[in-house]
């Protein structure tokens, strides 16, 4: 059995902040929304896939207006031409109590109430959910699911912060443990909108948004294509579904004499990023300047708007259009850092301290240890289950949330030595 799980979808995104900046911008990603949405359809039909299951905040507004309804009517009516029904709970941006009523009863659509229920997918095969009635929903309506004695194919779908994601607010929370105690094979999620597998066994994935929204949310996005076996583990296949992605840019320019060598250099940076790319609309980019710009009189460059324009005007013109939102400098930072073990301040200090722990054993695993602990406070099972997976190595965006998480940990670590 094959399905694809997606969430986060959010037709009728306004996109406002985007809007204001740049029209076009705004143009492009209120289309992108809805395109996201016709690329799910497109390839659950593509793939004959036997169902989609949708994890909350399909839409969103509480209310929607008549395009993203539409929308949405209208996927849902050619997935039922081809034979795939849609199973779907609700979020905090579209719960139950304001869904429009017209929705509800779309043929071929299945809506989970809010009070758990099971819906048979074939015989043996068991999808079980519930919604949110009010958009702020704090309960932890992952308790209220368990595997249906008999079942031989058990499927959860939830909308829920799991393991108290930061980044996201904290509706419907759970821990993994709470989701393992249901005894599903696979859980489908949706509000975190980073795609990333939490768990392989069971597996419990996050499909992320379908398409990305700030420029945090860089990177693919899209859903996930889940193959299940009732004599096999699930297997999963990460599907790209943003016509338009975020992407940051890193460009060194510590050997650029003039604008004319930034614009080229710019120019030929955003043509490797979009090459090799399939499916993509337009990609926009926040392009942060490294090198002492000041050094060589570009000091004033990511202020002047002639340069801005021309450089949009250039990337705009590339295979797949480039729209620059940012050009920072990072560069500008005055002398050079003193970054030798003999050297003075704040940070010859720093690296002080960290030579000590790469050359002294003892200490490093003393520091790993204080690592490993402080990690496992917040979520024991969680992170002890994520350091002996193979997670790490299929799911980099969930990888590096714990990587960056781990590093604060460590300069915290290193300014306690130093005081």
């Amino acid at each position: 059995m094959r399905f694809i799980h997606a969430a986060d979808i959010h037709l009728g995104r306004q996109f406002s902040g985007l809007s204001r900046s740049s029209p076009s911008l705004g143009k492009l990603f209120l289309r992108a929304g809805y395109s996201a949405w016709d690329r799910i359809v497109n390839r659950a039909i593509d793939l004959q896939v036997d169902f989609i299951t949708l994890g909350g905040d399909t839409f969103d507004a509480s209310n929607p207006s008549v395009r993203p309804r539409v929308a949405f009517r209208d996927g849902v009516a050619r997935l039922r031409h081809a034979g795939i029904p849609v199973y779907a709970v609700l979020g905090n941006h579209d719960p139950l109590r304001t869904f429009p009523d017209l929705l509800r009863s779309l043929p071929g659509l299945f809506l989970f109430g809010p009070e758990p229920e099971a819906k048979e997918i074939t015989q043996g095969a068991v999808i079980q959910g519930v919604s949110f009635e009010n958009s702020a929903e704090r309960a932890n309506l992952a308790r209220k699911i368990q595997r249906i004695s008999g079942t031989e194919l058990a499927i959860g779908l939830l909308h829920t912060n799991a393991s108290g994601n930061a980044n996201h607010g904290d509706y419907a929370p759970c821990t993994l443990d709470d989701l393992r105690a249901g005894g599903m094979d696979v859980w489908c999620l949706g509000h975190v909108h980073s795609p990333s597998v939490l768990s392989d066994a069971p597996l419990i994935l996050y499909s992320g948004s379908a398409q990305g929204a700030l420029a945090k949310e860089n990177g693919p996005r899209g859903c996930y294509l889940v193959s299940v076996d009732v004599c096999e583990q699930a297997s999963w296949e990460f599907l790209p579904t943003a016509p338009v992605r975020w992407e940051n840019l890193r460009l060194d320019i510590s050997d650029c004499g003039c604008p004319e060598d930034v614009l080229d250099k710019a120019e030929q940076a955003c043509s490797e990023l979009v090459s090799g790319v399939p499916d993509l609309d337009a990609i926009v980019v926040r392009i942060s300047l490294l090198g002492k710009l000041s050094s060589n009189g570009l000091s004033d460059m990511t202020k002047d708007e002639e340069f801005r324009s021309l450089l949009s005007e250039r990337l705009e013109n590339l295979q797949v259009p480039v729209f620059p939102a940012e050009l920072v400098d990072c560069g500008s930072l005055g002398k050079e850092p003193d970054l030798s073990l003999d050297g003075e301040g704040f940070l010859a200090d720093l690296m002080r301290i960290a030579d000590r722990y790469v050359k002294d054993p003892e200490l490093r695993s003393e520091l790993a240890d204080r690592i490993h602990g402080e990690l496992a406070k917040i979520n024991r099972k969680y992170y002890e289950a994520m350091f002996d997976s193979e997670i790490w190595k299929q799911n980099p965006v969930l990888a590096e949330g714990h990587v960056n998480h781990a590093a604060e940990l460590i300069a915290r670590m290193f300014l306690e030595q130093r005081s």
